[in-house]
């Protein structure tokens, strides 16, 4: 059973920092001696696991910024990597009623950075359902947000709303998804 519990990885979904800056994004995959972190807008950063400092709530990477970027920063759009202990089928998010969907929203939501009206980052969209996107924001907080508050999408969505009214959504990180899965549907992929 040992590496079933592997997969989802201790560092999955934790706030990574490095030396000098306190949040540089979140672990959205682990393999055997790497970590895959998704900052702002487009950035991702695949930081070797040696280059941990130590990781609690959140992962200290033993590096300024500015190394992380020049070192480990890739492209969004390479595969993301995989190891024997983490094997996907696919990474796509289901198939979703295209008809319903064109126009009003982007193909997915997935992993974009979240902002309120008043330019206050919430967060990234970890899973997209019908009507709603579920965030994962800074210390452990989860907000499960109506797609009807979404009034523009570019590089980040922005909720109409102000960075105060966002805490009606708080949900428990550990709460079923919308769709009534078990939260860890989402490190499955």
């Amino acid at each position: 059973m040992m590496s079933r519990h592997m997969v989802s990885g201790k560092y999955f979904n934790k706030g990574v920092k490095a030396l000098d800056a306190p949040h540089i994004g979140h672990v959205v995959r682990e393999t055997a001696d790497k970590i895959v972190v998704f900052g702002e807008g487009d950035d991702r950063y695949d930081i070797p696991k040696d280059k941990i400092r130590f990781a609690a709530a959140n992962v200290l990477v033993d590096l300024p910024f500015y190394e992380v970027v020049k070192k480990y920063k890739v492209s969004r759009n390479e595969p993301l990597p995989t190891d024997q202990e983490h094997v996907h089928a696919t990474d796509l998010p289901e198939p979703i009623d295209l008809a319903t969907y064109e126009g009003k929203y982007p193909r997915s939501l997935f992993n974009k950075g979240v902002r309120t009206q008043d330019e206050e980052h919430v967060g990234h969209v970890m899973k997209e359902t019908d009507d709603k996107v579920v965030i994962w924001g800074h210390y452990d907080w989860r907000f499960d947000v109506p797609k009807s508050k979404i009034i523009a999408v570019g590089r980040n969505i922005i909720l109409g709303m102000d960075y105060k009214d966002v805490f009606k959504y708080k949900v428990d990180r550990d709460a079923p998804l919308p769709t009534g899965e078990p939260v860890e549907k989402i490190a499955e992929g």
